[in-house]
């Protein structure tokens, strides 16, 4: 994954500022649902489509098609929809739609679903920032330094933040977050470089 420069910088800041809009300390867990209503983005399920569709959402809702759909944010009359496979895991669901909103955050330019050949399009960049800032939005950064100096484990984190074991443990080693809880315990002059002034 190549992030243009500062934009790890940048996902911090959102993941704080979002915090601040909802009025919850930068530590607190941030709920997708609730965010997703803050920034005027109707969520839709997947299920609600299987009167209308019923053999796609089926399909959809089969083993094979989970691994085919997480979610996806389509523009209607200028309103935002994320429609997401409800048939996830809750936390699987919560990262589906924070990847989701990272899109909208960051002004991505909608994609058309299908290529010429038929294929699925994928913009790679957008979808690389979409990946960090996701999961940035759910464990930010004072979070994973916050489960850090606490001790807490994954699982604990993982059901207090409502995000997967997979996306704590990811926050917790990009932020570096034990290694820079066990800089801080060390004394000083074996912080500072020999040879340099502290």
């Amino acid at each position: 994954m190549v992030l243009r420069r500062g934009f790890k910088t940048e996902a911090n800041w959102y993941a704080r500022e979002m915090r601040r809009e909802l009025r919850v300390l930068p530590t607190d867990p941030l709920c997708p649902w609730q965010l997703a209503g803050h920034l005027e983005f109707f969520i839709v399920r997947l299920s609600e489509f299987a009167r209308r569709a019923p053999r796609e959402v089926t399909y959809l809702q089969s083993g094979a098609g989970q691994k085919e759909f997480s979610a996806v944010t389509l523009d209607i009359d200028g309103q935002s929809w994320i429609i997401h496979n409800d048939t996830h895991d809750p936390k699987r669901q919560a990262a589906n739609i924070a990847h989701e909103l990272a899109h909208g955050l960051l002004v991505h330019k909608p994609n058309p679903l299908l290529t010429a050949m038929g294929t699925r399009y994928f913009d790679r960049t957008q979808e690389d920032e979409a990946n960090w800032l996701g999961p940035a939005l759910l464990i930010s950064e004072e979070a994973a330094l916050l489960i850090a100096r606490e001790g807490m484990s994954i699982a604990s984190a993982s059901n207090h933040y409502g995000a997967s074991e997979e996306v704590v443990r990811m926050r917790m080693n990009v932020c570096a977050a034990w290694r820079r809880l066990r800089l801080a315990a060390q004394p000083e002059a074996l912080r500072t470089p020999q040879g340099q002034e502290s």
